[in-house]
């Protein structure tokens, strides 16, 4: 993976996050603590609005790493992310996913193909 390209998703998602008045809580970038586990695996960036007490998921990826089944089993567990809210709703986290702009057609299909595209909760970010 390039890791420049990476560490630039990845500032990308926390700008948007912050942008959007969300407060980072973890991130793999420098100044932050590491991520918790969210199902099997550990997201890039876990961010909260502070009236809200669920999370905002988000994960960047190279357009090499796209069709991997690592990411597919994490674009399943954070896609697929449930939290119970008052009275006891089901209600799918918010997940942000960043690419790098030549491959957003690319994640979209993937999306589809991992049966992720009626989950209404998944954000595409191109960068």
């Amino acid at each position: 993976m390039n890791d420049n390209e990476h560490k630039k998703l990845l500032k990308g998602i926390i700008d948007h996050f912050e942008s959007k008045g969300l407060k980072i809580i973890s991130a793999a970038y420098d100044g932050f603590e590491k991520c918790e586990t969210i199902g099997n695996h550990e997201p890039d960036v876990i961010a909260q609005k502070p009236d809200e007490s669920f999370y905002h998921i988000g994960e960047a990826k190279t357009c090499d790493h796209l069709s991997s089944d690592r990411t597919r089993e994490q674009f399943e567990d954070f896609g697929n992310t449930v939290m119970l809210k008052t009275g006891a709703t089901r209600t799918y986290l918010p997940f942000c996913i960043a690419v790098p702009k030549k491959c957003i057609s690319d994640l979209k299909k993937y999306i589809v193909d991992f049966g992720l595209s009626m989950n209404e909760n998944i954000e595409t970010l191109a960068l």
